[in-house]
């Protein structure tokens, strides 16, 4: 793949990185990171206390060399911002995004039931969006998945070029989306998913 001009960064942006309606939900889901915790927990929290959700899955297993696992690291600041820890439920062993997804599907089945599981927010970083209602889609497709952005990079999403950090990102992702597809890691999307223009 070539290296992506400038003059393509409109049309990379808009399809790396989408929107949905953020609609109340049966379940919080929060794809796993060392990234911007504060910022994941502020928004996690924020919207738990605005009723969106009363269940929250934290997944993500002990990464990067670090001992506490991503999923507890996330845990204690939901705690810390006034969630009662009975309606957190953590994955901890996975250590990407697919494994998210997968081995926390198990623990909510057994927890929730998932039958009883309609719905849900992911919470997961702006420069990945697509990538994670993608993964939501080929693990979980029978649940309605909207989508609940972290932006933590100091640019609007569609200056997303000015922020080196979220240039990197996004120039990641479509980099690696084809090839996901191809492995057979995510689902693509399409006009059934409820993405928002602009």
């Amino acid at each position: 793949m070539s290296v992506p001009q400038p003059a393509e960064y409109p049309r990379i942006g808009r399809y790396v990185i989408v929107r949905t309606a953020i609609e109340p939900a049966d379940l919080c889901f929060v794809f796993g990171t060392r990234n911007a915790v504060d910022d994941f927990a502020d928004t996690v929290a924020a919207h738990f206390h605005r009723g969106t959700y009363k269940r929250i899955v934290i997944a993500g297993g002990a990464t990067l060399d670090q001992t506490l696992t991503e999923a507890d690291d996330m845990h204690q600041r939901l705690v810390a911002r006034g969630i009662d820890e009975t309606r957190i439920l953590c994955e901890r062993q996975s250590t990407n995004t697919g494994e998210n997804v997968t081995m926390a599907m198990p623990l909510i089945d057994a927890a929730f039931g998932l039958e009883n599981i309609r719905s849900l927010v992911a919470v997961g970083k702006i420069s990945s969006s697509r990538r994670y209602l993608m993964t939501l889609k080929r693990h979980w497709p029978g649940v309605r998945r909207t989508l609940l952005p972290v932006n933590p990079f100091g640019v609007a999403a569609d200056r997303w070029w000015e922020a080196e950090p979220f240039r990197i990102r996004v120039l990641r992702e479509w980099e690696k989306i084809p090839r996901y597809i191809a492995q057979d890691f995510l689902t693509e999307l399409d006009d059934s998913d409820g993405l928002i223009d602009g």
